[in-house]
């Protein structure tokens, strides 16, 4: 399962590893993430905490990052699977992850 940190070192996948849940559709799989779960790298590290689901034209999850707090928002299209029953992987691992472009930027950051 995910692990919740935010150092750089790279767990390995847990034995046995939880099995993978996939959906048939990228709105299936949306619709089983829920709040509360845990937006995971790929290689299961813990990065981020779900806080809601877009199905907007660009269907995306929005979560906080565990390490500073940043509010993310990922594609759909780079989520991978389902661990667990709240490990929502995402296609990158823990050493490229911050560096995305995911951050959501906050009204008072925004130039008039």
């Amino acid at each position: 399962m995910c692990t919740s940190t935010s150092t750089s070192t790279t767990p390995t996948e847990p034995n046995p590893a939880p099995s993978a849940q996939t959906f048939p559709s990228t709105e299936a799989f949306l619709a089983a993430i829920t709040p509360g779960m845990e937006l995971c790298t790929s290689d299961f590290t813990g990065w981020a905490q779900v806080e809601n689901v877009s199905r907007g034209p660009v269907p995306s999850v929005r979560g906080r990052r565990r390490s500073d707090s940043q509010i993310v928002e990922v594609p759909a299209g780079e989520l991978i699977d389902l661990r667990g029953g709240h490990c929502v992987r995402i296609d990158r691992v823990r050493a490229t992850i911050d560096q995305q472009g995911w951050e959501v930027r906050r009204a008072d950051d925004v130039a008039d």
